[in-house]
């Protein structure tokens, strides 16, 4: 009786404030199978890492492991900065090292922001690209500059950095981008111009496609802030594609509204120049866990 073949897998593993999320990928990039638990804090690192690498199904048919996780990671997948509560016992630790002792397989970590930007630079929308820029709005705003490579990770591994991306300036202290262009500060700026506490932007987006005053005017104010980002890509690494993610960007007339603004907005002297084009990011859900996968190989090779 012959042996069955075992069929090899990678494994992704996104690591978010909220849940962890698994996926078992096959060689040809499509997710076979997917679930999730939710993140829970623990005091010691040995927990955390323990209860991350539980509940592991088929893992004797899995290659290798890619792992998406929030924060700077360095090229050793050292932590390098604090993230949300439920994961901040993360920081200064070797993510590789600690699945690695427990799972036993290869393993690479990526930030998940670079993760999403390199699933669309190898699968998506910025496919045979050789500069791209990926935003991921969300609670926060997540960033990833592409060349034709991979993720550029920069000189501290920052490249990209724009949830702390200069701003504004009030009283004397500088402002990040997060707090008027991630969907928190949509939130923020609906409720200030409506004096009304909303907590979803999805309400907001219903709102604003129904007409209503304090929506369109949110709406455009956001956008706008959107488009300040979008202009401080543009002006300092000049890419072919600037794709935007988040759950906002599956809505087509949001993109169309960023589109026609950025058009709109960019610098007058510049205006016939700039042929970069906004997209939407073609993965959405799945994109970090594929990005992480897609790293872990590349380090391989």
């Amino acid at each position: 009786e012959k042996t069955r073949r075992i069929i090899m897998y990678y494994l992704g593993i996104d690591i978010g404030g909220t849940f962890i999320k698994y996926a078992l990928i096959h060689k040809n990039m499509k997710v076979i199978k997917k679930w999730k638990k939710e993140t829970q804090k623990y005091e010691t690192v040995e927990a955390f890492y323990d209860y991350l690498c539980a509940d592991i199904y088929n893992l004797n048919e899995i290659e290798l492991i890619g792992v998406s996780a929030p924060g700077v990671i360095d090229e050793t997948s050292q932590v390098m900065s604090e993230a949300a509560k439920n994961v901040r016992i993360m920081y200064k630790t070797y993510v590789n090292q600690e699945i690695e002792k427990r799972l036993h397989k290869p393993t690479a970590t990526i930030n998940d922001a670079k993760a999403a930007g390199l699933c669309e630079l190898k699968l998506g929308q910025g496919q045979n690209t050789k500069t791209s820029a990926y935003v991921l709005i969300g609670t926060g705003i997540g960033g990833c500059f592409c060349d034709e490579n991979g993720a550029i990770q920069g000189h501290d591994y920052l490249a990209g950095e724009l949830s702390c991306l200069p701003f504004a300036m009030i009283d004397g202290q500088i402002v990040s981008a997060s707090r008027y262009a991630s969907m928190s500060a949509l939130i923020t700026i609906y409720n200030q111009i409506a004096n009304e506490p909303l907590q979803y932007g999805t309400e907001i987006c219903e709102r604003y496609l129904n007409n209503e005053e304090n929506a369109l005017k949110a709406m455009n104010q956001w956008c706008t802030n959107i488009i300040f980002v979008l202009n401080t890509i543009t002006l300092c690494y000049n890419p072919e594609v600037i794709c935007i993610g988040g759950g906002i960007s599956e809505e087509q007339w949001f993109i169309q509204k960023i589109q026609k603004m950025y058009q709109e907005l960019i610098p007058k002297r510049f205006a016939s120049l700039v042929t970069t084009k906004i997209k939407s990011c073609q993965y959405h859900n799945d994109a970090n866990l594929l990005g992480a996968v897609l790293y872990t190989i590349s380090n391989r090779e």
